[in-house]
């Protein structure tokens, strides 16, 4: 009871109590009226937003497909990679123009040297303008090459996308030439304006791919065998058809007959200097009729030396005839084999023959006796 009476007194006395958290202050009517204000400005606000928004989005979209159509079509488009592949022409990027050429299944020159020493190549060029027609497209270009300048039209087709969204162009082949070089059986290697270039086994014909420009395709150098003064290549883009086949047929060089007749007279000295009636291998044989036992004292001499001929070619295959050649043998014979030596004397033909096969700086030969002479 003495705690209800002083709570009493200290309200009667004007002190304020404290205020209870549960209890909400009645709101005014006032306040009502500005939030409500606040709140119709702020939806104003944000359908403004939403309006430039979406006008923005509009411009950046608009802006994209504008960007997207401009770098598809000329940053990344068939006249770009027209006009990349020119240039790499004219600055002597062979490695650059290249790459930028279709897969073939030519053979490739890539020798620096080679693309380096041709002549007639491009020098400079203005790209007039592009035609894109769905898969394709046509590229017309002014090309400086070989002291003229002419029109050329590099077709291109679609080879994929590229960096996702956009389309890659590829390089027709007509942009560079393969030209066919037939050559014999056997041969290694040909020569590209001067520098050396291998070739594959057991191919008789060869496709060689070659940038714009003239080129010198020659046979081997050998020293028994010529092949001409080469061949002279021009490659022009977009030319009509292509460069005409190159064909290496080889010849004999002066100096093959006396090479050949050098080695048949050793041949021939050789046999003659053995001491046999009839030394194996060899065109010189004796008419005797007894064992090599009863035979002794051989000696041969050269009454008359043969004449060569050499028949073929070098592709079909060559031979050489050593004919009419006269030699002597004298020796002593046991003919009934009691020891009773008697003095012989036989001339005899010489015959004999070879294949000739020269490989470089090598002439291979290797006589034999000829049985039908």
């Amino acid at each position: 009871m003495t705690v209800s009476t002083q709570q009493s007194d200290s309200r009667a006395s004007g002190s304020v109590a404290p205020e209870t958290p549960d209890a909400p202050a009645t709101p005014s009517r006032k306040p009502d009226r500005k939030r409500g204000r606040r709140r119709s400005g702020g939806r104003r606000h944000l359908a403004s937003a939403a309006v430039l928004a979406a006008a923005g989005a509009a411009v950046l979209a608009g802006a994209a497909v504008l960007g997207h159509g401009y770098i598809s079509r000329d940053v990344l488009g068939p006249k770009a990679v027209t006009e990349d592949y020119l240039a790499a022409l004219a600055s002597g990027d062979q490695a650059a123009a290249h790459a930028l050429l279709p897969a073939t299944d030519a053979l490739v020159p890539r020798d620096p040297e080679i693309f380096a020493a041709a002549g007639e190549k491009i020098t400079g060029f203005e790209i007039l303008g592009q035609d894109i027609r769905e898969d394709t497209a046509v590229v017309q270009a002014l090309v400086d090459q070989g002291g003229e300048r002419k029109t050329v039209e590099f077709r291109l087709g679609k080879a994929g996308p590229r960096a996702v969204i956009f389309t890659q162009w590829q390089l027709g082949p007509s942009a560079a030439r393969t030209v066919d070089v037939e050559f014999p059986a056997g041969t290694e290697e040909i020569r590209i304006n001067g520098t050396r270039y291998p070739l594959p086994s057991d191919r008789t014909s060869a496709q060689l791919l070659l940038l714009p420009g003239s080129y010198l395709v020659e046979g081997p150098r050998e020293r028994y065998l010529s092949y001409g003064p080469g061949t002279q290549v021009l490659v022009e883009p977009g030319m009509a058809g292509g460069p005409a086949p190159v064909k290496l047929h080889p010849a004999a060089k002066g100096e093959l007959l006396p090479a050949v007749e050098a080695q048949a007279d050793a041949y021939l000295a050789a046999c003659l200097a053995r001491q046999e009636a009839a030394p194996a291998a060899c065109p010189n044989e004796a008419y005797a009729s007894v064992g090599p036992e009863r035979i002794r004292n051989v000696q041969w001499t050269l009454e008359r030396a043969p004449q060569y001929r050499v028949a073929g070619t070098p592709e079909l295959g060559m031979t050489v005839y050593a004919t009419g050649g006269k030699a002597r043998a004298r020796y002593q014979e046991d003919t009934t084999g009691a020891g009773r030596w008697e003095s012989r004397s036989d001339l005899v033909n010489i015959n004999f023959g070879a294949e000739i096969e020269p490989e470089g700086d090598v002439l291979g030969l290797d006589f034999r006796p000829d049985p039908l002479h």
